[in-house]
């Protein structure tokens, strides 16, 4: 991998830009848990950190769950502004070397939640590379992606899971540079999965259902 050089970091938003926490519908966890639905103990990955709504709503299935809070590692490593701190060779490795630190083929299922919209070239392809290899053949993981042409900055959220269909969106302090994902450029970062599948949705986020 090739950095730059590190630059700047912008000021924080004041508390007034801060979003509030909303419900919103998923298509794509929704066809997520067709997954816990359909099989036995399965090993489960959530990026959002722990949460006792998503570990009682996993394990209610049978399920075992671990939780890897790529944001927060992120926040540790990058500071408040992710993009430009991503630019350092030093920082970037240090991120990845604390992100999905688990065994090859560990889990059958991945909650990636909106976690990789944040990551910019090349540390963004490192990241992948690291989820792929710790799914099993033919496991699931389910990701957001900013699908606002016109965004510049974007909230950060945890997600708790509500039900099968419906997810809380609770704000967890600042914003970030809003990087656009497209069907094409998807397709593109996850070319060395089996599948993919998209979602329409009615707000600025596109849903991937990725197989692996």
């Amino acid at each position: 991998m090739k950095f730059g050089a590190a630059k700047g970091t912008s000021p924080k938003p004041s508390p007034k830009d801060q979003p509030s926490s909303q419900i919103r519908h998923s298509s794509g966890f929704e066809q997520f848990c067709s997954l816990l639905q359909s099989s036995e103990s399965l090993s489960i990955l959530d990026m959002t950190g722990a949460s006792q709504a998503n570990i009682s709503f996993i394990t209610g299935f049978g399920h075992r769950l671990s939780s890897d809070d790529i944001v927060g590692t992120m926040q540790q490593s990058f500071g408040s502004d992710f993009f430009e701190s991503q630019q350092a060779a030093s920082t970037a490795q240090r991120f990845l070397e604390q992100t999905l630190t688990f065994p090859d083929e560990f889990f059958d299922g991945a909650l990636v939640w909106d976690a990789l919209q944040f990551l910019a070239s090349p540390v963004l392809e490192e990241a992948v590379k690291q989820l792929l290899r710790v799914m099993r053949p033919g496991g699931l993981m389910l990701a957001f992606f900013n699908a606002d042409e016109k965004a510049t900055r974007i909230p950060i959220y945890n997600y708790r899971i509500q039900d099968s269909k419906t997810l809380l969106q609770v704000p967890r302090g600042g914003s970030q540079k809003a990087q656009h994902f497209n069907n094409r450029s998807l397709e593109k970062l996850f070319e060395r999965s089996s599948s993919l599948k998209f979602f329409l949705t009615r707000d600025s986020l596109r849903e991937v259902i990725v197989r692996k």
